[in-house]
């Protein structure tokens, strides 16, 4: 149930950022259509990079949690 929330949110922050680009280039009528494409490449190129560092992050968090878990008194008498 919380994935389908999750993903619900990300969908709903995807529409608003959407959105708000679409307002960002309606509001600056002078842009060429270049600029408008890079913004559009580029604002596509943040979002894919946020999922990847999310996913990511998660990984890193997964295998971290498989590890061997070291006993306070032996990390203690390590660091000492």
């Amino acid at each position: 149930m919380t994935g389908l929330t999750g993903s619900n949110t990300q969908s709903n922050k995807n529409e608003e950022t959407g959105s708000s680009v679409e307002k960002l280039l309606a509001d600056h009528p002078e842009w060429d259509e270049a600029a408008r494409q890079l913004i559009v490449k580029l604002h596509s190129d943040v979002q894919a990079l946020t999922a990847e560092n999310k996913r990511l992050r998660k990984a890193v968090l997964a295998e971290r949690a498989k590890g061997p878990k070291m006993s306070t008194k032996l990390r203690d008498a390590l660091y000492e």
